[in-house]
């Protein structure tokens, strides 16, 4: 069976690496790769890909156990949205401020949501399967 705070944290790692990738060497986000430039910097490229793995997967975990909600795409969605919040309104990870003054409130939260969902995804299409 698969796991979904496992597939949170290789969503992750890989979903960082994916990122790593298209911001140096195809200079994606432009000059400041969507903001994210100084993280990878600060963090380094190894770091950087370890950070969104457990991120995500203690959200995955808080989620589940603490909050005990139903896994489905609209509340990981919300769940996300709401985290991303918090992560912009209090500064959460310094780091990220360039991310957060490149995109509006509405392009960071779908940019969040989007890869809460995606471990929800794989989890529910796989898990009987496995």
């Amino acid at each position: 069976m698969v796991d979904i705070v496992s597939t949170a944290a290789v969503v992750g790692f890989i979903g960082d690496a994916l990122l790593q990738i298209g911001i140096k060497k195809f200079k994606m986000g432009g000059p400041t790769g969507w903001g994210l430039k100084e993280y990878f910097k600060q963090h380094g490229s190894l770091e950087s890909l370890f950070i969104p793995a457990a991120m995500l997967s203690l959200f995955y975990i808080f989620y589940i156990y603490v909050l005990k909600l139903p896994l489905t795409y609209t509340n990981i969605a919300i769940y996300g949205i709401i985290i991303d919040y918090i992560f912009r309104t209090f500064v959460i990870f310094p780091s990220l401020i360039g991310y957060y003054q490149y995109f509006n409130y509405f392009w960071s939260a779908v940019w969040f949501a989007i890869p809460m969902m995606i471990p929800l995804f794989i989890y529910l299409k796989f898990k009987k399967t496995l």
